[in-house]
């Protein structure tokens, strides 16, 4: 069963093909690459909604396959960046939905630890963690199991001392913390002093992983309509407009033109 992953929660878009069988993903090929925050001077080129398509093309002419070829679709739901979850969840979705394939979503902080995991020790635990802006980290609470992970508190946005305060009481409980990623770069200077940091590459979600953690659930997975409308981005926190806005617009805003 040839899948093609994708994992859109930070700037950096990574794109994979694996060939799963008995529920188990065997990497073909995979593409990341880093995206500029905004748009250049001659137009939206630099946002995953432009790069992907040609990344996945890419990646098909590689292994000498088509896009009918794809069958099943595995994608990252985050947490992270609120436009490039959508981006990334929509374009699979539109794939699957036009190709009457089965589409899975697995969280992208999952996907790092299963990563990173062979580069901890046993008993190690795993948290990822990305930059979610607002003075605050997305982060995960994983422990390797097997070949699979085993979550060990839900994955939360934190300040770096609500962070540092949940590792504390888990490393109490006997697990051995080991933090990374892109948002462990960012608060370095925060954390490093009570956090130890996994010494590993990865820093944010590989589609390699994201394939890895969907694929006992494409294994034999028929095209389920219902499913792929219901899949939806793993925000953790709500929106800006969320926050301001917890009863929805009030009357008299415009609400934009249909």
């Amino acid at each position: 069963m040839l899948v093609a992953a994708v994992d859109t929660a930070t700037l950096t878009l990574s794109c994979a093909l694996a060939e799963v069988e008995g529920g188990v993903a065997r990497l073909l090929c995979d593409r990341t690459e880093h995206a500029p925050a905004k748009p250049g001077p001659r137009g939206p080129t630099g946002g995953h909604g432009s790069r992907l398509p040609g990344a996945l093309g890419d990646l098909l002419t590689a292994v000498d396959r088509r896009i009918a070829d794809v069958e099943g679709y595995a994608v990252g739901l985050g947490p992270g960046s609120f436009t490039g979850l959508r981006v990334g969840l929509a374009t699979w979705k539109g794939l699957a939905y036009a190709n009457r394939r089965p589409i899975a979503g697995v969280s992208s902080l999952a996907a790092m630890a299963l990563a990173a995991a062979p580069d901890a020790g046993a008993g190690a635990l795993l948290v990822p963690l990305l930059d979610a802006r607002k003075g605050e980290l997305y982060a995960g609470f994983y422990r390797a199991a097997g070949d699979g992970l085993e979550p060990v508190e839900p994955e939360a946005a934190l300040p770096a001392q609500a962070l540092l305060e949940r590792v504390a009481a888990l490393s109490l409980a006997g697990l051995r913390p080991a933090a990374f990623g892109e948002g462990y770069e960012a608060w370095r200077d925060r954390l490093a002093p009570a956090l130890p940091r996994l010494r590993t590459e990865v820093v944010t979600p590989p589609a390699g992983a994201v394939a890895r953690l969907a694929a006992a659930r494409l294994a034999g997975g028929a095209y389920d309509a219902p499913a792929l409308f219901a899949l939806e981005p793993h925000y953790i926190r709500a929106s800006e407009a969320e926050v301001k806005f917890p009863d929805g617009l009030p009357a008299g805003v415009p609400r934009g033109r249909a």
